[in-house]
This record gives structure tokens, sequence and C-alpha cells, in this order.
């Protein structure tokens, strides 16, 4: 540890940059530089700065002796104009040679300095900085340590070498939080609450500009108090800023599409095929529900302007769906991801049965754009057929279970019932509702599966909507009010009977189910779900 003062006038220029990392632009052209071959008498983290020279400096350090000394670290402007690097882990014996120049050419008096890097106040989750409102604070955190502090949540555990703001709002509103113009790759998790009792709230990695973080909270009442911890990722550590400004919600630039609000995996809106122009942005990602039959392919294309915003779109088994914009391709079933205009996903159902997906559009969050339109094409979505539930019903006298099975699009009417193997000489007619469930509770000797309000196409309710039929000698249901154009079961009409009452709207799924009688008590069928 100490001090040295250097002169760089009248030195030359030695073009050596020690490979590694200092090959990277900002360590090159160092002007006239000096060297000194540093050997460390104590193990701790060390602080090499140029503090207080009288010029602009740059400062590469190589660890290794002389010439064959490769880069491990380097720095333009740490102190003002004054370059510093911290290097971490320094053990007794390990040597270092100290490259110091100028930006652009200067050269000057100076001051080289190596000594521990000065005490992190606000290194701990209980002695954070107090600030409030709006503002920019400036920090370091080459002295801090790792706290692995993660609020009790999903926030990060990882962030290097972590400092703790306090921060409280006396307005209330919408925020963002973020470190624009830090010099280092870096990481930040905010809390509700104070000190070590905050819980996680919102975390983020690479949203802001390039490698830096930016974190977007909303619903703030004045008073309200945020615990934010700022670090780096990886290994990363130095000179940053940690910034709060109002948030305005990108999203009014546009006005919501027909579909919105859908932007969760929890709130997907159902989509068959067709083309939509539709809008998305980045605090309001897209997320719609399809249906992929067994043995089809479903094909998606986004098209779009990336010059606007780029916009990404990944489709996902319901199951396996993803909130996270920044999860990548991983667990989807296809994945549009390429940084260009337009993405178009293909993906083969060879599974053996119908899967139910989810196809989320966001816009990519560290693109510059917010918001954009596009126009999203989906072709080979829908089931391969209607879904039976309460499965098998319940054995009626004649040994049988009465099935929906058979029920089909053919027919004049919206959709064709279909009931077999049912009691010979037994009468039934048709229920509706919009709900179903499966299992269903028991009346009389079977289950029905129909929620409330549950329409019955009776005798009762006349004309096209009377669906009554008897068993014949094989089980059929045959329709006994002229209501099927092929003698048996019911064509569904586009009137519903009272109640539900109204009309079946293109896309909506109706459920239905068969009570008949079974003796001298009564029966229900299986249900079958219908999408129009």
């Amino acid at each position: 540890m100490g001090i040295w003062t250097f002169n760089t006038v009248g030195a030359s220029i030695s073009g050596f940059s020690g490979g590694s990392a200092c090959t990277a632009a900002g360590s090159l052209d160092l002007g006239p530089d000096l060297f000194w071959q540093w050997t460390a008498t104590t193990s701790s983290d060390v602080e090499i700065k140029l503090e207080g020279s009288l010029y602009d400096t740059k400062l590469n350090v190589h660890t290794g002796t002389a010439c064959a000394a490769t880069c491990v670290a380097y720095n333009d402007d740490a102190y003002g104009l004054d370059s510093a690097v911290t290097l971490t882990g320094v053990s007794v014996g390990d040597t270092f040679v100290i490259q110091i120049g100028g930006y652009g050419g200067n050269s000057g008096l100076g001051t080289l300095t190596i000594d521990l890097p000065p005490p992190t106040p606000n290194d701990d989750c209980s002695t954070a900085t107090a600030v409030s409102d709006l503002g920019t604070w400036a920090f370091d955190t080459s002295g801090a340590t790792s706290s692995a502090f993660g609020g009790g949540g999903s926030c990060y555990t990882d962030i290097n070498r972590d400092i703790f703001y306090q921060w409280t709002t006396t307005t209330g509103g919408d925020f963002t939080i973020d470190t624009e113009g830090s010099l280092f790759d870096t990481k930040i998790n905010v809390h509700t609450g104070v000190g070590c009792a905050a819980t996680c709230l919102a975390w983020d990695d690479d949203s802001g500009t390039l490698l830096l973080s930016k974190v977007v909270v909303q619903g703030l009442n004045a008073g309200d108090t945020l615990l934010i911890q700022v670090g780096g990722f990886g290994t990363m550590l130095g000179a940053g800023f940690l910034n709060v400004a109002t948030w305005v919600d990108p999203c009014l630039a546009n006005p919501p599409d027909a579909f919105a609000p859908n932007h969760s995996c929890a709130a997907a809106a159902a989509i068959n095929d067709g083309t939509y122009s539709l809008t998305v942005c980045k605090t309001e990602p897209d997320f719609f529900s399809l249906t992929v039959p067994t043995g089809g392919t479903l094909t998606i294309d986004a098209l779009f302007s990336t010059a606007i915003a780029d916009v990404d779109a990944m489709l996902y088994e319901a199951i396996f769906c993803d909130d996270n914009q920044n999860s990548a391709c991983g667990g989807t079933l296809a994945c549009g991801y390429s940084g260009t205009d337009n993405e178009n996903l293909s993906w083969p159902n060879t599974t053996g049965v119908d899967v139910n997906c989810i196809l989320r559009v966001h816009v990519w969050p560290n693109t510059g754009g917010d918001t954009n339109t596009y126009d999203l094409i989906v072709a080979g979505a829908g089931s391969s057929g209607p879904a039976l539930f309460c499965n098998p019903a319940n054995v009626h006298s004649g040994g049988g279970s009465a099935t929906l099975g058979t029920s089909n699009v053919s027919g004049p009417g919206l959709f064709h019932l279909e009931a077999t193997d049912g009691p010979i000489d037994q009468f039934g007619y048709f229920l509706v509702s919009a709900g179903s469930m499966d299992p269903g509770v028991s009346v009389s000797q079977g289950q029905l599966c129909l929620m409330a309000p549950i329409g019955r196409y009776s005798p009762a309710a006349g004309g096209t909507l009377n669906s009554i039929g008897r068993f014949d000698a094989a089980g059929v249901l045959q329709a006994l009010a002229g209501n099927s154009s092929v003698g048996s079961g019911y064509d569904v009409p586009a009137a519903l009977p009272s109640p539900p009452g109204g009309v079946i709207a293109l896309g909506a799924t109706w459920h239905f189910q068969l009570w008949y009688r079974d003796g001298a008590a009564s029966n229900f069928s299986d249900g079958i779900s219908v999408t129009f």
C-alpha cells in the first residue's frame, strides 16, 4: 500500500495491452504510458486509483510480471477524469503490472495510490441509505460485500457486491427505478417494507439500456417505502447511478385492441384461425389460448417492423406458460426470437392428443421502442372434435351407459346431437348449459354434469327447441318431434331455450347432456362440450 507521484510528459507510447480484457476498446490508446511492478504484502481487496492527477488519465492492471503479464482490469473515468480499479481477493505475494497513461494522448503529473477500498456504509439491508422521491444517486460497489439477501421471494440472491437504499415517496404514483448511466453490468431488486424485514416486490437484470437494470413499480401511495438493492451480474462491480423517475405508461400511445386485457397466462384470450390487427407494448404483453388438434400443424406469423420495436412470439403448452418476458425460448414448443422484422412459428402436434396451448407475444424488453402494432396470422388451431365429459355415464337398467360420443357437425343445425347405448323404449330430451362439471352431482340414477342455469330442449320449449325422443331396439335415440335431419338425435338450432335464453354465438362453448327415463327412475348420458 502507498502513494507515488509520476509524470508521463516525455514518456513513449508502448502499445502494450496485456491481451485478454485489456483488448477492449476502452483500454486501448493510453497515450504516453508508464509501468509499475507491484507485489501485494497483505491478503485483501485492493483499490488502485489515480485520484488527484492533473490530467485525464487511463489505467490498465495486469496480473504477472513484466511484458508476460495479462490484463485483469482497466478504467478510464472513476473519480471525475481520474481512473481507478478494484482488485478482489488479492493474496500475499500476488504480483501486478500497473500501466498508467492518458486519454486521447494526454500526459502530465499524477498520483498513484494503492489502498484498501473505501468502506461502503449501505452494504447491508440493515444500514440502507435513506433517499426519497425523484432523483439520481451515485454509488460505487467496489468496497461492498455480497449479502445474498433476496427478500424471501423470487428476487435475486446472487447480486454481486450489493448495496441498499431505503426509498420513500411523499407523493405516490408510478415510478421507474433503474441504473442508467452505470459503468458495469448491474442487477436490481426492489422490496416492499423497511430494512431486512422487507419482502421481494420486483427484480431485473437487463431491461435497461444494454446490460443495465430497470424496474417499474405502480400504484404507490404517499408514504410508501421500498428497499432498493443494487449490485452486479456475475463478478461485476464498480461505479454507477441509481435513478428514480416518474413512470408514464407507454401503452397509452396506442389504444388497446379487442382482446385486451389479455396480459398474463391466466388472462389469455381465446383465439382461432384468422388474421388479427393488434397492439402490444412492454408493460402489457399479449397472451392467447388455442388448441392444436392431434396430427395437425399450427403456424403463426406475427408481422411487424422491428424499427419501431422488436416483437417476439413464444408458444407454450398451456400448463407451462411463462409470464416472464425475459424467459427467451426456454420451455417453449416453438419460439420466434430473431431480432428482425416478423416472427414465424410452426409446431406439428405428434402427441396423439389435442394440446391446449398459450401464445405469448411481447415487446423485447431491451428494444428501444415501447410499443408496436402487428398482424397476427393463425392457421391450424382448433380441437379435433367435441370433448366428452362425465364419461362413462352411470349404468342404466338395460346394462349400458348412454353416450353422446357419435354427435357431429352434420345437418342443418349448428350441431347434431346423437345419443346411443340407451335403455330400450325409454324417453328422453337434451339439456344445455354454459358450464359443466366433472364429476357431476347424483340425481336419481345418474350424474347431472351441467351447471345452472340449465336449458331444456323439452316438449314445453316447443318448435325447433323440442328434442324429445325414444331409444329404439338398438339403443339409439329416435327423434319424435321432427327436429332431426336424419331421424335420430337432434339438430341443435341457434336459439337457446329459456333459461338461459339468447342465441349460440360464434366462438362460444356450450355443454350438452341427455336426460332420460330409466324404468321408474331417471338417468343421464355423458356430456359433450362443443365450441361453435
